[in-house]
């Protein structure tokens, strides 16, 4: 069923109080964004005041503090926002021009990524042509709408056209997204979209690497379902967290009863799940040869001065540690 156009007009009583929002966020980043890193950056836009309270955005927007704090990575690595002190760079119209200045040739500007095109989508009357001059794309319908267990709607099918024509996924490819999709429980075009282009952008474009790169994601998967069924933490892991989980259980392969004893001693000194703080205690076990819980609990601390002292840093480890854990990070946004 087509929907209509719908006509509609602002409620002026709403209009009182409005704040910016860069056309940029729109423009770059309204299909890449998550809905968590969309919250975080419309609170800042309405309440930041240049320092980042990660347990006031989470008490603000409904997600976990942990999950705040990598949304603002997102826009830092965006370039929508900027570390505190950080000039922003000069825009191309301001750039010095490429003429020779001062008898000397300018260095030669840095190259950057090729960008992907605008997400236009192909109009149904687009679809319908290419269905019937492609046996390909008309194979890619027919069997997205049986691993969705659903009749494709008009959106789905202008979006499968854009990702196999637009982004360049060969088909087999996008069902493999599908197929991830659905064993996600994720059955819904858009969030297929954003994995199909995430895809895209990785040059994971041929089975052999999509093989590859579904198989490291489940090697993470079961990291963090083996970390947090042992430590008893009931949440979805942040980036960071599955990074560290991945660490521990599979570079690492730390020992079961290790990893309870670095949990009790990242609750004792912050009281609460802290990946990075258990990675520092983890990490220094295994650099002084330290592999079970036993040799863990034997460890002195006059002993280990005096054994370590070549290595040991000039300041307390542990206030540091705590320190960072702490830490409230300070942006500063662009212009």
């Amino acid at each position: 069923m087509k929907l209509s156009a719908m006509e509609y007009q602002w409620n002026p009583a709403v209009l009182g109080e409005v704040f910016a929002v860069p056309a940029a966020v729109v423009d770059d980043h309204i299909k890449l964004a998550g809905s968590v890193q969309l919250k975080v950056l419309l609170w800042l836009l309405r309440e930041g005041k240049g320092t980042f309270d990660p347990e006031r955005c989470s008490t603000a927007v409904g997600v976990p503090a942990a999950d705040c704090g990598d949304a603002m990575q997102y826009w830092f690595a965006a370039g929508l926002l900027l570390p505190a002190g950080m000039e922003a760079p000069a825009p191309e119209a301001a750039r010095p021009s490429s003429g020779k200045a001062g008898g000397k040739e300018p260095s030669a500007p840095p190259r950057l990524p090729a960008a992907r095109p605008r997400p236009v989508k192909p109009s149904m009357k687009e679809v319908v042509a290419r269905q019937k001059e492609s046996g390909e794309f008309a194979y890619l319908l027919e069997t997205a709408s049986a691993r969705l267990g659903r009749p494709v709607s008009q959106g789905d099918m202008e979006t499968l056209l854009y990702l196999y024509d637009t982004a360049g996924l060969p088909v087999e490819v996008i069902l493999m997204v599908i197929e991830y999709a659905v064993a996600e429980g994720k059955y819904h075009m858009r969030y297929i979209e954003k994995v199909a282009l995430d895809w895209a952008d990785r040059e994971i474009n041929t089975i052999s690497a999509a093989e590859q790169h579904l198989c490291a994601l489940e090697r993470r998967k079961q990291a963090w379902n083996t970390v947090s069924t042992l430590l008893g933490v009931a949440q979805s892991p942040t980036v960071a967290q599955s990074d560290a989980a991945e660490r521990w259980v599979y570079d690492w392969r730390v020992d079961e009863g290790l990893l309870r004893l670095a949990y009790d001693k990242c609750r004792e000194a912050t009281g609460r799940f802290n990946s990075s703080y258990m990675d520092k205690i983890l990490e220094r076990w295994r650099m002084d040869g330290v592999d079970t819980v036993e040799k863990a609990l034997a460890e002195k601390p006059e002993a280990k001065k005096g054994k370590k002292a070549a290595r040991e840093p000039s300041f307390d480890l542990e206030a540091y540690e705590s320190m960072v854990s702490e830490f409230t990070p300070v942006y500063k946004k662009g212009e």
